[in-house]
Protein backbone atom coordinates (compact mmCIF):
# COMPACT_ATOMS: atom_id res chain seq x y z
CA UNK A 1 0.00 0.00 0.00
CA UNK A 2 1.03 3.55 -0.50
CA UNK A 3 1.96 6.09 2.58
CA UNK A 4 -0.01 9.40 2.43
CA UNK A 5 0.36 12.12 4.52
CA UNK A 6 -1.86 14.03 6.83
CA UNK A 7 -1.98 16.46 9.73
CA UNK A 8 -2.64 15.72 13.68
CA UNK A 9 -6.14 17.90 14.24
CA UNK A 10 -4.66 19.10 17.28
CA UNK A 11 -1.35 20.11 16.86
CA UNK A 12 -1.11 20.78 13.11
CA UNK A 13 2.13 18.11 12.77
CA UNK A 14 2.56 16.69 9.12
CA UNK A 15 2.27 12.93 9.51
CA UNK A 16 3.08 10.36 7.02
CA UNK A 17 1.61 6.81 7.23
CA UNK A 18 1.03 3.83 5.22
CA UNK A 19 -2.66 3.16 3.94
CA UNK A 20 -3.35 -0.21 5.89
CA UNK A 21 -3.43 2.11 9.20
CA UNK A 22 -6.52 4.01 8.36
CA UNK A 23 -9.00 3.57 10.45
CA UNK A 24 -6.56 2.74 13.57
CA UNK A 25 -5.88 4.62 16.63
CA UNK A 26 -2.34 6.06 17.62
CA UNK A 27 -0.66 8.80 19.55
CA UNK A 28 0.72 11.84 18.25
CA UNK A 29 4.53 11.96 18.34
CA UNK A 30 3.98 15.55 18.09
CA UNK A 31 1.07 16.83 21.61
CA UNK A 32 0.82 13.22 22.45
CA UNK A 33 -3.02 12.84 21.74
CA UNK A 34 -5.05 10.12 20.76
CA UNK A 35 -6.23 10.44 16.96
CA UNK A 36 -7.65 8.12 14.61
CA UNK A 37 -5.97 7.86 11.62
CA UNK A 38 -7.99 9.42 8.00
CA UNK A 39 -8.37 7.64 5.18
CA UNK A 40 -6.36 8.93 2.68
CA UNK A 41 -7.88 12.66 0.70
CA UNK A 42 -10.82 12.73 3.62
CA UNK A 43 -9.29 15.26 5.64
CA UNK A 44 -6.06 16.60 7.11
CA UNK A 45 -3.73 16.23 4.08
CA UNK A 46 -2.14 19.34 2.85
CA UNK A 47 -4.26 18.74 -0.76
CA UNK A 48 -7.26 18.98 1.31
CA UNK A 49 -6.48 22.52 2.54
CA UNK A 50 -5.91 24.14 -1.12
CA UNK A 51 -9.79 22.94 -1.90
CA UNK A 52 -12.72 25.05 -0.98
CA UNK A 53 -15.42 22.98 0.95
CA UNK A 54 -18.78 22.59 -0.93
CA UNK A 55 -21.57 23.87 0.41
CA UNK A 56 -24.74 22.01 -0.76
CA UNK A 57 -27.48 23.91 -2.48
CA UNK A 58 -31.01 23.78 -2.27
CA UNK A 59 -34.19 24.19 -0.06
CA UNK A 60 -33.63 21.99 3.28
CA UNK A 61 -36.17 21.22 5.16
CA UNK A 62 -37.02 23.42 8.84
CA UNK A 63 -35.19 22.29 11.69
CA UNK A 64 -37.24 21.69 15.01
CA UNK A 65 -35.69 20.25 18.44
CA UNK A 66 -36.60 17.79 19.92
CA UNK A 67 -36.90 17.28 23.48
CA UNK A 68 -35.15 14.39 25.42
CA UNK A 69 -37.89 13.76 28.50
CA UNK A 70 -36.07 11.02 29.80
CA UNK A 71 -33.03 13.29 30.71
CA UNK A 72 -33.02 16.97 31.81
CA UNK A 73 -29.93 19.14 31.33
CA UNK A 74 -30.10 19.50 35.11
CA UNK A 75 -29.40 15.81 35.55
CA UNK A 76 -27.01 15.42 32.32
CA UNK A 77 -24.93 18.36 34.18
CA UNK A 78 -24.61 16.25 37.45
CA UNK A 79 -23.75 13.13 35.50
CA UNK A 80 -20.59 14.51 33.85
CA UNK A 81 -17.67 13.20 35.49
CA UNK A 82 -14.39 15.29 37.26
CA UNK A 83 -10.77 14.51 36.63
CA UNK A 84 -9.82 13.47 40.53
CA UNK A 85 -6.74 12.20 42.25
CA UNK A 86 -6.02 10.08 45.07
CA UNK A 87 -3.07 9.37 46.87
CA UNK A 88 -1.92 6.26 48.23
CA UNK A 89 1.08 6.17 50.23
CA UNK A 90 3.05 3.35 51.75
CA UNK A 91 3.60 3.74 55.62
CA UNK A 92 -0.34 4.66 56.19
CA UNK A 93 -1.29 1.41 54.96
CA UNK A 94 0.81 -0.88 57.41
CA UNK A 95 -0.45 -1.91 60.29
CA UNK A 96 0.81 -4.20 62.85
CA UNK A 97 3.59 -5.72 60.55
CA UNK A 98 0.83 -6.50 58.08
CA UNK A 99 1.52 -4.02 54.39
CA UNK A 100 -1.81 -3.62 53.35
CA UNK A 101 -0.79 -0.88 50.04
CA UNK A 102 -1.22 -3.55 47.28
CA UNK A 103 -4.84 -4.42 48.69
CA UNK A 104 -5.82 -0.65 49.52
CA UNK A 105 -4.38 0.41 46.13
CA UNK A 106 -6.13 -2.75 44.22
CA UNK A 107 -9.51 -1.97 46.21
CA UNK A 108 -9.60 1.83 45.22
CA UNK A 109 -9.25 0.52 41.25
CA UNK A 110 -11.78 -2.52 41.57
CA UNK A 111 -14.39 0.32 42.57
CA UNK A 112 -13.86 2.52 39.63
CA UNK A 113 -14.22 1.25 35.71
CA UNK A 114 -11.34 0.53 34.02
CA UNK A 115 -12.12 3.71 31.54
CA UNK A 116 -12.18 5.58 34.45
CA UNK A 117 -8.71 5.31 35.60
CA UNK A 118 -6.51 8.08 33.44
CA UNK A 119 -3.45 6.84 34.98
CA UNK A 120 -1.33 4.74 37.67
CA UNK A 121 1.77 6.92 38.69
CA UNK A 122 4.42 5.85 41.64
CA UNK A 123 6.61 8.13 43.66
CA UNK A 124 9.20 8.37 46.52
CA UNK A 125 8.69 10.22 49.49
CA UNK A 126 10.97 10.64 52.81
CA UNK A 127 9.23 10.95 56.16
CA UNK A 128 11.09 11.11 59.60
CA UNK A 129 10.66 8.24 61.45
CA UNK A 130 11.01 8.56 65.49
CA UNK A 131 12.95 5.44 67.25
CA UNK A 132 15.32 5.58 70.43
CA UNK A 133 18.53 4.79 70.55
CA UNK A 134 20.66 2.86 72.57
CA UNK A 135 20.12 5.22 75.64
CA UNK A 136 16.92 5.71 75.00
CA UNK A 137 16.73 8.95 73.84
CA UNK A 138 14.09 9.64 70.79
CA UNK A 139 15.68 10.32 67.82
CA UNK A 140 14.11 11.15 64.10
CA UNK A 141 15.58 9.65 61.14
CA UNK A 142 14.73 10.18 57.32
CA UNK A 143 13.31 7.16 55.51
CA UNK A 144 12.33 6.66 51.53
CA UNK A 145 9.50 5.30 50.94
CA UNK A 146 7.36 4.70 47.81
CA UNK A 147 3.56 5.68 47.06
CA UNK A 148 1.10 5.57 44.09
CA UNK A 149 -1.04 8.49 42.87
CA UNK A 150 -4.12 7.21 40.83
CA UNK A 151 -6.06 10.04 38.80
CA UNK A 152 -9.48 8.68 37.76
CA UNK A 153 -12.71 10.38 36.52
CA UNK A 154 -16.03 10.59 39.27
Amino acid sequence: MAEFSFNCPFCNLELSIDESGVGQEIECPGCKEVLIIPAPGSGGGAEEAERAPVIPQGNFPEAKIIKNASKSLDVAAKTVKKLRVKSFRHHEHVKDGKDGFDDAVSDFIGQHAEDDIVSLTGFQYTQQLKQNDAEGKETTMPVTEYGVLVEYKA
